[in-house]
């Protein structure tokens, strides 16, 4: 019989990647630890001004469930959507997240097993991986290629950019020439618009950009935008992405329902759960709608749990890496995988297989909580 004795929340500083490229977001880590003392890792998906929001939920969730014994994945998952009562909301999904993160690890362990071997009898020992290429200092259009190039020579399979941003569509046609010119036509190439407020703008860069080939367009627009959605996608005949600050099921069901989209996104650390991106994925490949994750988290806790979750599924494919978030994570974690050819490999260790220096996290962090459950 085993219990969760405590929970402890921290969030990081935001600061600038080692190489100048990005600013590193705050991430909300959380550490369970049970009474024959297992740890559990997980991680919630922020957005900005939220974090400590969160946190409260998770500690409130945890003294909640506290009295469970033999506390499970799938119990808390009955337990917390009872909680929700139909009104979760990205944050409250984003602390569930965590928390079911967390649980997984701690069973995980307790198996001795990678969680990708929990989840699935023959898991794959490659996933397919590209880069996102984000930076708040809007890189021009050379820069932002000669960016691609170096990390295609670090062994991503593709590479994800933000054509509009700073840019006309015009110019962002040239950007995306520039780049197809020097990466190849082999390459996939993700373009993603980050939500417009207007339609027609997806709608007028689509057909310049055909001859580019994208891999896929990325939230053309607003993900809530099923109807929309569906329209730009019918219209433009290109693949669409959408999903990474949705939760839960019903969303997905509804975006399936109207046909909008080709591929979904959805966050590891904010859709609710791993069994919600497990249902996710099964009722999208009755429909032909492939997965490829979302990850705008860090790359130890989330970043594994994420390809864990794609090594046991079959309908994933391409899953995204923030090249300059792997070295912020080397100051506090381990990274339990290897990039090459394409790919990213798990290293065959007990649960996500994260290590994380707790004193040197809590030295990088700015908030830090702990709550004593038993």
């Amino acid at each position: 019989m085993s219990f969760i004795t405590c929970a402890e929340t921290w969030i990081t500083k935001k600061e600038q990647s080692d190489d100048g490229w990005a600013e590193i977001k705050p991430f909300l880590f959380l550490k369970l630890t049970t009474s024959d003392n297992l740890e559990g890792w997980g991680e919630a998906f922020t957005l900005p001004a939220r974090e400590k929001g969160i946190v409260e939920i998770i500690h409130d969730l945890m003294t909640t469930v506290s009295s469970l014994e033999n506390l499970s994945p799938e119990i808390f998952h009955t337990k917390a959507n009872q909680i929700a009562d139909g009104h979760r909301g990205i944050d409250f999904s984003a602390a569930t997240s965590a928390i079911e993160m967390s649980l997984w690890d701690i069973k995980a362990k307790r198996e001795d097993k990678p969680l990708s071997h929990l989840l699935s009898k023959n898991p794959k020992k490659k996933i397919p991986i590209y880069a996102n290429t984000w930076s708040e200092k809007s890189p021009d259009s050379e820069t932002l290629s000669n960016r691609a190039l170096e990390l295609l020579d670090q062994g991503y399979g593709g590479i994800k950019i933000y054509p509009l941003q700073n840019r006309t569509i015009d110019q962002a046609v040239a950007c995306i020439s520039l780049l197809r010119n020097n990466i190849g036509l082999e390459t996939p190439l993700m373009l993603d618009l980050a939500c417009p407020k207007d339609p027609n703008i997806a709608l007028t860069l689509a057909p310049l950009i055909k001859e580019f080939k994208p891999y896929w367009f990325e939230e053309p627009i607003d993900g809530e935008s099923t109807r929309i959605l569906a329209s730009i996608r019918k219209k433009t005949g290109l693949k669409i992405v959408t999903g990474e600050k949705q939760f839960g099921i019903q969303h997905f069901v509804e975006t399936l329902a109207s046909d909008s989209a080709d591929i979904f996104n959805p966050d590891i650390a904010g859709v609710g759960s791993i069994l919600d991106m497990i249902k996710i994925s099964e009722i999208s490949e009755k429909n032909n709608v492939m997965i490829s994750p979302h990850c705008w988290n860090s790359m130890s806790v989330a970043a594994s749990a994420m390809l864990h979750f794609c090594a046991a599924n079959s309908n994933t494919e391409l899953a995204e890496i923030y090249p300059e978030y792997i070295s912020n994570g080397l100051k506090y974690s381990d990274i339990n995988f290897v990039i090459g050819n394409g790919c990213a490999e798990l290293k065959d260790r007990p649960g996500l297989g994260i290590n994380i220096d707790v004193k040197s996290l809590t030295k990088l962090s700015t908030d830090y909580k702990k709550t004593t459950l038993r």
